[in-house]
């Protein structure tokens, strides 16, 4: 589905403009310069109204997603279980440092809570969530995501 067909789907109203950047974010991936540009267009916002709708999520990407994204829980109960463990197991295995997004193969960064304290530790993998994860684990995961 492209962005206009997309924006058609909705009414050109206010209370519409966040569930546009959330369908974009989903068909694509991300909200690109150019589909805050088509959004803000048809909306009549500003493209940097549209721009602080997306930013102000977290889990809408404002840009380009890395082929592998990591995230690891750090809510307290997780980091009781090792989260930052295997923190530092992905920035080792990977040879990555968290959050760095200069990286267009590999990112790898905190999340905040998924309600799923007492499987944690909770790590997503490109949108993919698996509970208590050890080290171990989390290598073969990212294995089988890289096709290994």
């Amino acid at each position: 589905m492209t962005i206009q067909q997309i924006l058609l789907a909705f009414e050109p109203e206010k209370k519409n403009i966040l569930p546009v950047v959330k369908a974009v974010n989903e068909e694509l991936g991300w909200i690109s310069e150019e589909a805050v540009q088509k959004i803000a267009r048809y909306f009549d916002e500003s493209e940097s109204h549209i721009f602080s709708v997306a930013s102000f999520y977290d889990e809408i990407n404002t840009e380009k997603p890395a082929e592998l994204v990591v995230e690891v829980c750090d809510s307290a109960n997780c980091q009781t279980k090792n989260a930052e463990k295997l923190i530092k197991d992905v920035q080792s295995f990977l040879k990555i440092k968290e959050g760095d997004s200069s990286n267009q193969k590999f990112l790898l960064k905190r999340m905040s809570c998924l309600g799923r304290c007492l499987e944690g530790p909770v790590v997503r993998i490109n949108g993919v969530i698996y509970t208590k994860v050890t080290s171990s684990r989390i290598v073969e995961l990212i294995q089988n995501h890289l096709g290994y």
